[in-house]
C-alpha cells in the first residue's frame, strides 16, 4: 500500500515537473510578443503624434488668424496664435467655451445661419459681424469657413479676417457723400430761395431728415442782437416751445451762441449744468447742437437740432451744421438789407410826394429841389443797383462756392490728386478774391451811407505801420523793391478803429506797391504837426477835403506818408482819383493783385481810404510831379491827448 502511494507520488512529480518546464517556455514567448506589441504601439503612436504635431505647426504659422470647432457640440478646438492675438484668448481659455461665445449677441443668429450653410454646401461666408475680445472691447471680422473631417472627428475650420478699418472708412465716405449731398441741397435752396420763411423751413427740414435726429428750430435776433425769437420748430411739444420762447442773448446754451458767435455742443443735456430749460429735461433731450448764422462777423441767428436717443455728434457732423450756418447768415442780412432798402425806398417816395405838394408854394426854390429831387432819384436807384447785385447775384453763390470749397478741402483730405487738388486753389482764390472786391463795394455802400461802425480806442500808428511793412515785405523782396520806414515819432497814439485804420494804410502800401516798377522804392515816414503848421498847408490842401478846414483845428497832428518812384500822376488826375470807381488808364488794365505792377482794381481802394481817414476827422491828399515822377500820399490825423487816450483806454 505504501509502495503504491510512493509510485504515485514519484509520478506526479515528474508530470508537474515536465508541465511547469513547458509553461515557463511559453510564458518566455508570450513576454517576447507582448514587447514586441508594446514596441509597434508606441511606433505607431510616435508616427502619429508626427503627423498631429506637422498639421498643428502648420495650423500655428499661418499668416491668417485659423480656428477649428467640433460639429456636434460647437466646441472650440484650437485656435493658431494669429487668432489668440486678435482674440484676445488663449488656446487653454478658448477650448472652455463654445464658438460664438467669440460673438456679439445681436449676431449669434447670423453665425449659426452660417454654420448651418457650411455643414449643407461644404462652405460658408459671413461679412460684418461683430467680435468680442477678451478685454471687452469689439471689431468687426469677417468669416470663412469649410466643414471637414480631423483624426474621424467632424470639425468646420476656418478664417477670421479684422476688417473694422475698411468697414469704418465705407461708413465715414457713406457719410460725408451724404453731408456733400444735403450741403448741395441746402446751396440750391439758398440759391433759388426769395421767400425766407418758407427757404428757412426746407433747410431745416432737410437737415433733420438728412442726421436722423428727433428734432430742431431756428432763433432769429431782433433789435439789434438784443433779443431772440423762436422763428421756426420741429417735433417740440408745446410747453416746450413757450419756455424756449423766453429764452434771450447769454442764457442757456442757444443764448451762448447768440452772444457769442460759437457753436455750442452737449452730449446729453440730462446731466448738463449749462441746461436752463426744466421743459427740455422733461422731454427727454440729450443730444444737443446749436451755431449761429453769421454774416460779416454779425451773428443773426442761431440753428439747433437735438436727438432724444443718446448719440454723439461727430466732428463732421458740427463742421457740416456750421457751413449750413454760414451759408444761411448771408441771406438773412441780405433780406434785413433788402427791409431796410425798402423802408428807405417809401421815406424817400413819402419826402418826394411832399415836395410835390408843397412845390406851389415854394416855387422860388423849384431849381433847388429838382436838383435834390434828381440827387435822391439818383442815389436811390444806385444804392438798388447794388445792394441788389451785392446781396443777391454776389453773396449768395459767392457764399455757395466758398463753403462747398472749404468743405471740400477739410472733408476730401488726402484723397484728392494734385490736379483735383490744385483745381480747388484755383476755386478758392476766385472765390476769395471776389468776396474782396465785394466786401469793398459793400463798405462804400456803408460809409456814403454813414452807417459802418467805428471803435474809439487808442491806437498806436507805428506798431500798425510795422506790421503792415512786415505784411507787404516779401512780395516787395519777390520784384527787387525797397520797402522801408523812414523815421517815425515813437509814443504817437491816436483815436479811432483800429481795424479800419489799418485797413486804410494798407491800401495806400498796396498803391505805391503795385504801381512801382521792378527795381524801384516804397518809402514811410512819419512826423508831428502842430495846428499852425496845418494851417500853413491850407491853401494847398483845401480842395482835397473842404470839411477838414471848415471844422476847428487839434492842437497837433500826426503826419503819415507812403512815397515812391512809381509811375507818378498827372496834376489832372489828382483829385479825381479820389472819386468813387475811377481808375486812371484803361479798364482792360484792371486787377486787384496786390504784386502785379499796375495793375487796376474796381476804383474803390482810395475811396474807402479816403472815407475812413475823413470819419477819423482827417484828411487824405496826394502829390507828384507827373508821370514817370514818383508820387506821395499822406494821411493827417488828429493825435490823442492824454486825457482822451485815458478816457479811451478805461
Amino acid at each position: 500500500m505504501n509502495a503504491v502511494l510512493l509510485a504515485i507520488v514519484f509520478v506526479s512529480t515528474i508530470l508537474v515537473f515536465f508541465w511547469a518546464k513547458r509553461s515557463k517556455k511559453e510564458l518566455s514567448r508570450l513576454r517576447q510578443q507582448h514587447l514586441a506589441g508594446e514596441e509597434y504601439c508606441r511606433k505607431l503612436a510616435d508616427m502619429v503624434e508626427n503627423y498631429r504635431s506637422r498639421d498643428r505647426q502648420l495650423i500655428q504659422k499661418s499668416g491668417e488668424a485659423l480656428f477649428i470647432f467640433d460639429q456636434e457640440d460647437g466646441s472650440l478646438l484650437e485656435i493658431n496664435y494669429q487668432a489668440e492675438n486678435l482674440l484676445g484668448y488663449t488656446q487653454g481659455e478658448v477650448t472652455r467655451f463654445t464658438f460664438k461665445e467669440l460673438f456679439s449677441r445681436e449676431h449669434h443668429q447670423r453665425v449659426l445661419r452660417m454654420l448651418s450653410a457650411a455643414l449643407k454646401e461644404g462652405e460658408a461666408r459671413i461679412d460684418e459681424i461683430k467680435f468680442r475680445r477678451k478685454d471687452g472691447s469689439q471689431f468687426i471680422g469677417e468669416i470663412k469657413t469649410r466643414s471637414g473631417s480631423m483624426n474621424g472627428r467632424k470639425i468646420i475650420y476656418g478664417t477670421i479676417r479684422d476688417v473694422t478699418q475698411t468697414v469704418n472708412l465705407q461708413i465715414e465716405l457713406r457719410r460725408h457723400n451724404r453731408h456733400l449731398t444735403l450741403l448741395n441741397e441746402i446751396s440750391q435752396r439758398v440759391a433759388e430761395g426769395h421767400d425766407l420763411p418758407h427757404t428757412l423751413e426746407i433747410i431745416l427740414d432737410e437737415v433733420i431728415r438728412s442726421l436722423g435726429i428727433s428734432g430742431g428750430g431756428i432763433f432769429l435776433l431782433e433789435q439789434r442782437g438784443t433779443e431772440m425769437k423762436l422763428a421756426l420748430h420741429r417735433n417740440i411739444p408745446d410747453y416746450v416751445i413757450e419756455e424756449l420762447g423766453r429764452i434771450q442773448p447769454g442764457i442757456g446754451l442757444a443764448g451762448k451762441v447768440a452772444e457769442t458767435g460759437r457753436p455750442r455742443l452737449s452730449t446729453n443735456l440730462q446731466s448738463d449744468h449749462r441746461r436752463i430749460s426744466n421743459t427740455v429735461q422733461k422731454d427727454n433731450w440729450r443730444a444737443f447742437l446749436a451755431v449761429p448764422f453769421v454774416a460779416e462777423e454779425e451773428t443773426l441767428g442761431v440753428l439747433f437740432i437735438f436727438d432724444r436717443d443718446s448719440r454723439n455728434f461727430s466732428r463732421d457732423d458740427v463742421r457740416l451744421i456750421q457751413a449750413i450756418g454760414r451759408q444761411i447768415g448771408p441771406l438773412l442780412k441780405n433780406a434785413e438789407l433788402f427791409d431796410e432798402l425798402r423802408w428807405q425806398h417809401r421815406l424817400n417816395f413819402a419826402s418826394l410826394r411832399e415836395l410835390e405838394r408843397s412845390r406851389s408854394a415854394l416855387r422860388e426854390n423849384l431849381d433847388q429841389l429838382e436838383q435834390h429831387h434828381r440827387t435822391l432819384q439818383s442815389l436811390n436807384q444806385m444804392k438798388s443797383s447794388f445792394l441788389s447785385l451785392a446781396s443777391h447775384e454776389l453773396r449768395t453763390p459767392l457764399t455757395t462756392i466758398l463753403s462747398g470749397a472749404e468743405l471740400l478741402q477739410s472733408a476730401t483730405g488726402d484723397m484728392l490728386g494734385e490736379q483735383e487738388k490744385r483745381v480747388l486753389d484755383v476755386i478758392m482764390q476766385g472765390s476769395l478774391r471776389l468776396n474782396r472786391i465785394v466786401d469793398d463795394l459793400l463798405e462804400a455802400a456803408r460809409l456814403e451811407a454813414n452807417a459802418i461802425y467805428m471803435a474809439r480806442e487808442a491806437v498806436n500808428p507805428l506798431a500798425m505801420i510795422n506790421e503792415l511793412i512786415a505784411e507787404f515785405r516779401p512780395g516787395c523782396e519777390k520784384r527787387h523793391l525797397q520797402l522801408q520806414l523812414d523815421g517815425f515819432p515813437d509814443n504817437s497814439m491816436i483815436r479811432g478803429d483800429a481795424h479800419h485804420l489799418k485797413r486804410a494804410f494798407g491800401r495806400l502800401l498796396e498803391n505805391a506797391i503795385k504801381f512801382t516798377p521792378e527795381g524801384g522804392w516804397v518809402r514811410v515816414a512819419g512826423r508831428i504837426l502842430r495846428r499852425e503848421d496845418v494851417s500853413a498847408l491850407m491853401p494847398d490842401l483845401r480842395p482835397f477835403s473842404k470839411s477838414f478846414f471848415d471844422g476847428a483845428l487839434t492842437d497837433s497832428y500826426l503826419q503819415v506818408s507812403v512815397s515812391d518812384s512809381g509811375i507818378g500822376i498827372k496834376r489832372e488826375d489828382m483829385m479825381r482819383i479820389f472819386d468813387k470807381f475811377q481808375e486812371v488808364g484803361d479798364i482792360s488794365g484792371h486787377s486787384t493783385s496786390q504784386a502785379r505792377f499796375g495793375g487796376k482794381g474796381v476804383g474803390l481802394g482810395l475811396t474807402l481810404t479816403k472815407g475812413i481817414i475823413e470819419t477819423h476827422e482827417g484828411m487824405v491828399w496826394v502829390d507828384s510831379s507827373g508821370s514817370a515822377q514818383g508820387s506821395c500820399f499822406s494821411v493827417l490825423l488828429p493825435l490823442a491827448s492824454p486825457d482822451e487816450e485815458r478816457h479811451v483806454l478805461a
